[in-house]
């Protein structure tokens, strides 16, 4: 059976000035992922250095949407992550992933790694070919991400939420052509394509049809 293996890892964690707050918000929000996503994990996500957690997946396709979610909770502490997807070699409990061993671990901390050295802050392995066509496309979403203003962002944000541009202009105080073009000029449509993309591959060829 192919699982998913996430690693995260906070940025520079010893240079931050606060770690007991960023602490504390790491521990509560491992836990809002692990309740709000308990359907799709095999092995809860825990906390293993103190500034790293892991966790496993049943659903590869999910892995991105769980990531973006840390990274919100978290902001605007960086980190970064480590996906692999593969098998697994030894047994492991729902409670906890420590102690879980196997290729998809492997590949996820192979992944963690490389992202601390370069960009994406989010890398991919299945040692498939298709692995560098999912980084290229996250290394898309960062960069037009990093290019936002923050306007754009505010804007986006709002949308995203789920309020119409006539309710976002009425709430930042501009015109509803206005708000369209932020949304436009913010790569919002480019950026929600590419995720779509990851989103659809993942469960095309890890959920619909096996591997």
């Amino acid at each position: 059976m192919i699982y998913c293996a996430i690693i995260g890892d906070i940025v520079q964690s010893r240079k931050i000035e606060d770690r007991q707050l960023i602490q504390d918000r790491f521990i509560g929000t491992i836990d809002r992922i692990n309740q709000n996503y308990n359907n799709f994990i095999a092995s809860n996500f825990t906390i293993t250095l103190g500034d790293e957690f892991e966790g496993l997946l049943f659903s590869p396709s999910k892995s991105y949407e769980i990531i973006e979610a840390v990274k919100k909770q978290m902001a605007p502490t960086q980190l970064v992550f480590g996906v692999g997807i593969g098998t697994m070699s030894t047994q492991f409990s729902k409670n906890t992933s420590l102690g879980s061993d196997g290729p998809a671990f492997h590949y996820a901390r192979k992944m963690v790694n490389r992202a601390k050295k370069k960009k994406p802050s989010i890398c991919y392995y299945s040692n498939s070919p298709e692995d560098e066509l999912i980084n290229s496309l996250i290394y898309f979403i960062e960069s037009c991400t990093f290019e936002q203003t923050k306007r754009q962002k505010q804007i986006i944000d709002l949308y995203e939420a789920g309020h119409s541009q006539e309710d976002i202009a009425n709430l930042v105080k501009i015109k509803q052509p206005s708000v369209s073009e932020h949304i436009n000029n913010g790569f919002y449509h480019e950026i929600k394509a590419a995720k779509l993309s990851i989103f659809s591959f993942l469960k095309d060829k890890y959920e619909e049809y096996g591997s």
